[in-house]
């Protein structure tokens, strides 16, 4: 008889060797797609390397303070996308200035030591500023300054008149309710005396001659356009403002957060050192964002509403590298975009994003006629007058 073969057959391939093969496999795969990675991280830096042969360039703006810090975080972010311009690598650097230091720097000689490297652009509060620089040195001024953002100029006034002088009076009634005893009466405010309304004329006051500038148009009867130099000039708008300075009261600091400060410690408003208090919608939002009952409100006036623009003012000269013109031109243009803009706006700025919840002083609503900004000789006429001692 024949043999019958062994039951189970040959032995088959043992798991363990399966499993040293497959690891073999994935080391070999994974050896290759880091190979192919490093490749590539190697020919980005060569690309990155050429397209900046010229070699680096750190771009200064200085910019208002209230606007430095998220105008700084968007830069940052503008920075991780590693710009290049005219074959150098471009780094934005922005940083807080006053804007009277900032003017004299630009306008005398700039001492780079305590003001820090020389700016390839300037963004002040408003136009008021650049309208000085303008005047003063125009031919570091690259172009017209167009505006980054925006914010009305509103008056900071005791919640208790309110109801009283919202819709009830413009620009051009506050020299009138300033220097007479009876006028707040009328409004139905017994007691209260004549409007007692500071100018203050610190740091970051542009507002108090942005609204001085809004007075100068109504008075003048500027019915359309924007207010002329020859009106900005006149005796009556010298005057007028001449005598509203006069009466203003001063503020602690004389600046405009100090006389909202003022206002929400005042017991009774009626009998109060202040009454009103020119101040930018943004700036009063950010005082008082986070009290529920701060006993001010915004007031915005009838009439054109003087706004604070917050032009970028591009820069030119010897000192300025026209790569590091390109690159703001870029930079702002990356501001712009709704997913930038919007970091700034959430801060009481006007622009292109999203505005923050109102709130019990700030409730932004629409201002349906913006004032016309004057021209550089009508703005510098009115912060002359404001300014002379």
């Amino acid at each position: 008889m024949g043999e019958h073969r062994r039951a189970g057959g040959s032995r088959g391939v043992s798991r363990g060797l399966l499993i040293a093969v497959a690891l073999i496999i994935i080391l070999v795969v994974l050896g290759f797609l880091w190979s192919l990675l490093g490749d590539r991280i190697s020919r980005q830096g060569q690309d990155a390397a050429g397209r900046c042969v010229e070699g680096d360039l750190a771009v200064s703006i200085i910019s208002d303070p209230a606007l430095a810090a998220p105008l700084a975080t968007v830069a940052a972010k503008y920075n991780s996308t590693d710009p290049v311009a005219r074959d150098r690598c471009i780094t934005i650097e922005v940083r807080p200035a006053d804007a009277k230091v900032t003017l004299d720097g630009l306008t005398g000689t700039w001492d780079a030591e305590s003001r820090g490297q020389y700016p390839a652009a300037w963004i002040p509060q408003s136009s008021v500023w650049s309208s000085q620089l303008t005047a003063a040195n125009p031919s570091i001024v690259d172009g017209n300054p167009s505006s980054l953002v925006s914010s009305p100029v509103v008056l900071a006034i005791p919640t208790a008149a309110q109801q009283a002088m919202d819709g009830n009076v413009g620009w051009i009634e506050l020299p009138t309710l300033q220097r007479s005893e009876s006028a707040m009466e009328r409004l139905g405010l017994r007691e209260w005396g004549p409007l007692r309304m500071a100018m203050p004329i610190g740091p970051q006051t542009d507002a108090t001659l942005l609204a001085a500038q809004a007075i100068a148009a109504e008075i003048s009867r500027t019915t359309s356009g924007a207010l002329s130099p020859e009106d900005a000039a006149s005796p009556l708008v010298s005057s007028t403002l001449t005598a509203m300075k006069a009466e203003a009261p001063p503020t602690d600091l004389g600046t405009a957060e100090s006389g909202v400060q003022m206002l929400m410690k005042q017991t009774d408003p009626a009998a109060g050192t202040l009454h009103a208090v020119p101040i930018t919608e943004q700036q009063l939002y950010l005082q008082t964002k986070d009290d529920a009952d701060p006993g001010v409100v915004a007031l915005l006036p009838t009439g054109p509403t003087p706004m604070a623009d917050f032009p970028v003012v591009t820069l030119t000269g010897d000192q300025v590298d026209i790569a590091a013109r390109d690159a703001v031109n870029d930079f702002i243009s990356y501001v712009h975009a709704p997913e930038q803009i919007g970091a700034i706006t959430e801060l009481g700025f006007r622009g292109g994003g999203r505005l923050p919840p109102a709130t019990a002083a700030v409730t932004f609503p629409v201002t349906p006629s913006p004032m016309p900004a004057p021209s550089a000789p009508a703005q510098n006429s009115i912060t002359e007058i404001l300014t002379r001692r």
